[in-house]
């Protein structure tokens, strides 16, 4: 949920602009949408388009949620699992299949964007994945061997000896270039989605939160804070933002908060030497920091599990401080424009599912790889609701089961969160020395 100070880098200027006028709760639907973010309006597009009746709701405002809060870095997304937990767990031939989604999500949203004409500054400029520890190297030079010849992702080794030429810093041991990642303004892509939903017919009503639904035999009673309609099929996109309210989606996935802040402005020799290709930037490690610069060039964003929920501003600013020196010890006094928060959704398995349970169509649970596999998911999930070719994904096959113990799994996820911490921070002190 939003702090007390937040300021979110995406919402500045023009872009914080209202999207949607106010209209009247219809009495009949086809298809009601539930989150007014990337999922649900690329979802609402292409059935609107297809000829339907579609309204979202959204309980805040239009992109209220992730995404306006991410990073904005897109790429293949890989799994949260890692290569051998995939392998162990479903065998090398589906975790190919899995892995190779990614790259067709992806070249999915180059192509929506230039048919769509969206400009959105979508560069891909590639990643470095710093590696922590020398054992961290040898790991990601393996992974990246193996991708490269199982699915044909474009990837290279960076040993520490030549990672200046990636990065300003010698805190790593080396890493990985992953060529095909890159970055967009997603406050700039979110608002480019909710004018072809309205040049599509897509009616949006937000702030208008829908607070429960009941099955009927003609579909479905949504009810709202301003009145109750029926909808012939409901799409649930509310992701990191589920709750009671969303009861179906909710009890399948498990909201985690991150932070992020933009440091800057900077001058141009000193972006030059933080990312001196101007790639997107992450790191090994069980909680990991990423980054990356800015569109215009002229600040760097970073991003991550820091600070505690219900932490201060000044603590939050703190813990953002320390991870970046930890790193860029260059940028100790550098000024800290912008300091905000948002929540990203897991799945017991790692992720991300898409389809229809209890009568109600699901997307979500995007482990906090949600740009690219939000667009795709949008997509795929309208075209099997219509009943059309090139619906499927790797991951149907996989059960989109309910989080064990729902009600304490952010309880549970805060304490795996410092014990990961822990043990990042062992293996720092033993790569130290």
């Amino acid at each position: 949920m939003p702090f007390s100070g937040e300021r979110i880098y995406w919402l500045n200027d023009d872009q914080a602009r209202p999207e949607a006028a106010p209209q009247n709760l219809p009495a009949k639907v086809d298809v009601a949408v539930v989150g007014a973010g990337y999922t649900g309006l690329t979802a609402a597009l292409h059935l609107a388009r297809a000829g339907r009746n579609v309204v979202v709701f959204d309980a805040v405002a239009v992109g209220h949620g992730a995404s306006s809060r991410n990073g904005g870095m897109v790429g293949p997304g890989l799994h949260k699992l890692g290569i051998t937990g995939l392998v162990n767990t479903y065998g090398e031939a589906r975790a190919i299949a899995i892995l190779g989604e990614g790259l067709r999500a992806l070249d999915h949203l180059q192509t929506f964007l230039e048919e769509e004409r969206i400009e959105c500054d979508l560069t891909l400029a590639g990643r470095f994945r710093g590696a922590r520890t020398p054992a961290h190297y040898g790991a990601s030079a393996r992974e990246c061997d193996w991708l490269r010849a199982k699915i044909g992702l474009p990837s290279y080794n960076v040993p520490k000896a030549e990672q200046r030429a990636e990065i300003g810093s010698d805190f790593y041991h080396g890493g990985v270039v992953y060529v095909r990642d890159g970055g967009v303004h997603p406050r700039k892509l979110l608002l480019a989605l909710v004018d072809k939903a309205f040049e599509a017919g897509v009616r949006i009503l937000a702030p208008c939160a829908v607070t429960g639904l009941r099955r009927g035999l003609g579909g479905t009673e949504v009810q709202t804070d301003q009145g109750v309609l029926n909808a012939r099929e409901v799409v649930l996109a509310t992701n990191g933002y589920s709750d009671r309210r969303s009861a179906v989606l909710n009890c399948r996935v498990v909201p985690i908060e991150t932070g992020a802040c933009a440091v800057g402005p900077l001058t141009p020799e000193q972006m030059a030497e933080l990312t001196p290709k101007a790639r997107m930037h992450g790191e090994t490690g069980r909680i990991f920091m990423w980054y990356r610069p800015t569109p215009d060039g002229r600040s760097f964003i970073f991003g991550g599990r820091f600070g505690a929920g219900g932490a201060s501003l000044a603590a939050r600013e703190a813990a953002f401080r320390r991870s970046i020196t930890r790193v860029f010890p260059q940028l100790a006094d550098a000024p800290l424009s912008h300091v905000w928060s948002g929540q990203i959704a897991y799945t017991a398995d790692h992720s991300p599912h898409l389809g229809q349970v209890d009568g109600v169509w699901l997307a979500g649970g995007y482990c906090g790889s949600g740009v690219t596999r939000a667009i795709y998911f949008g997509t795929k999930l309208a075209r099997r609701m219509l009943g059309q070719s090139d619906s499927e994904t790797a991951f149907d096959a996989l059960p989109f089961n309910s989080v064990p113990f729902r009600p304490f799994a952010p309880w549970g996820a805060g304490m795996l969160v410092r014990w990961h911490q822990m043990k990042d921070n062992r293996d720092l002190r033993a790569a130290r020395g």
